[in-house]
């Protein structure tokens, strides 16, 4: 089984610990993830689906290190460690978004029809 076939799952996404110190790491060295995946000759497709929870974080330490290379060059016994000890601080709005960036089209329609009648503003565009 190739690289690409370990690294794929199905259309479920499982948000891991290491997918979200990475989108962290990132976010802290102020890289957009196209800056993040030229940095590194990945594309950002690929960032955003190891940090959606798409695919699994790459096993060969070789391309975590690569990755991690641009996030201040943390190794990866540390980055494993902060994974374990992550703990996300996540706004409601966050969570909110997070839910609805996973909703189909009628989830999303369902969802955006409550929000206007909780908020007021009913039907009306």
């Amino acid at each position: 089984m190739g690289e690409k076939e370990k690294n794929r799952r199905s259309a479920r996404i499982i948000m891991t610990n290491e997918a979200r110190v990475l989108k962290q790491l990132r976010k802290d060295s102020g890289l957009s993830m196209r800056a993040a995946g030229q940095k590194i000759g990945l594309s950002d497709s690929y960032i955003a689906h190891l940090e959606n929870g798409r695919i699994d974080i790459p096993r060969k330490a070789e391309k975590l290190e690569r990755i991690l290379s641009i996030y201040g060059g943390i190794k990866v016994k540390i980055f494993y460690e902060r994974a374990r000890n992550f703990k996300e601080k996540i706004t409601l709005k966050d969570e909110l978004y997070e839910l609805v960036s996973r909703a189909n089209d009628h989830q999303t329609t369902t969802l955006l029809t409550i929000a206007k009648s909780i908020v007021g503003l009913g039907g009306n565009k």
